[in-house]
């Protein structure tokens, strides 16, 4: 379990979003990441391997924006076993990357 010495977002890369733009700002980041999300998970199921890696890439940079950094990597090694053709394991790794992404919107709709 994370306790508040690990938290699931960065608080510098949240503070950074909000020195960028302010609350309205991040709130429409969010909007979009929610928007976006379940196409590009449903897409890390799918047997194209391009089609995997892009949705992988496009979810590792929208956790790093976040400060997301499980997510991110979650998402980086499911790109790069896409990028080498292999996506034996990418079932288990999709499971996981839904999982950390649920639990990375309930702590920035906080």
């Amino acid at each position: 379990m994370r306790g508040e010495a690990d938290p699931r977002l960065d608080p510098a890369a949240l503070e950074q979003l909000h020195e960028l733009g302010g609350d309205e700002f991040v709130a429409d980041l969010v909007a979009t990441l929610v928007a976006d999300a379940p196409a590009l998970l449903a897409a890390l199921r799918g047997s194209d391997v391009d089609e995997v890696r892009r949705a992988a890439h496009t979810l590792k940079s929208n956790g790093a924006t976040f400060g997301a950094t499980r997510l991110s990597e979650l998402c980086r090694e499911l790109e790069e076993q896409a990028k080498a053709g292999d996506l034996t394991g990418a079932p288990a790794l999709a499971t996981q990357i839904d999982d950390e992404y649920a639990l990375v919107v309930e702590e920035l709709r906080r």
